[in-house]
């Protein structure tokens, strides 16, 4: 899968909205990065291939696996390989 990358504008968006609607933010960040505008949360996190444990971590909402997503977007402007299960 060919992920697409956050432009500056995007990644602002994603890092103003956050601290108050962290998986909104996160939704609309993932909504570019795979290409899926019409996604919701759940379908999302899957469709993004992550590995299985933080999966459930973001399903759950888990606050650490949130920053830790809500960070790798705004750094990378996409996701991190190595975040993701093997090809």
């Amino acid at each position: 899968m060919t992920l697409a990358r956050l432009n500056k504008f995007e990644a602002e968006q994603l890092m103003n909205r956050y601290d108050t609607e962290p998986v909104a933010a996160l939704t609309e960040a993932l909504r570019v990065v795979l290409d899926r505008p019409h996604d919701d949360w759940p379908a999302l996190v899957n469709a993004a291939g992550f590995r299985c444990d933080r999966r459930i971590l973001l399903h759950a909402a888990d606050p650490s696996a949130l920053d830790d997503l809500a960070a790798e977007l705004n750094e990378l402007r996409s996701l991190d390989p190595a975040g993701r299960r093997p090809g």
